[in-house]
């Protein structure tokens, strides 16, 4: 059977403020910083079977000599 899948991808600054229920997303480019209505975007996906991955890269220090 064919397939679609709708997905939306974002690599940058997460911030969550529960108390006032927002959340943006911070893109940070060598020239211009994009903000992203983080909520916003998931809501296009509320009551849909879906699959959610989130994945901080952490820089790891070498053994030194």
């Amino acid at each position: 059977m064919a397939k679609k899948t709708n997905q939306v991808g974002f690599k940058g600054i997460l911030d969550v403020n529960f108390n006032e229920g927002c959340s943006t997303i911070t893109e940070v480019t060598k020239e211009v910083e994009y903000v992203y209505d983080f909520f916003k975007e998931l809501a296009n996906f509320n009551g849909k079977s879906v699959t959610i991955s989130i994945k901080e890269d952490n820089e790891i220090a070498p053994i030194e000599d």
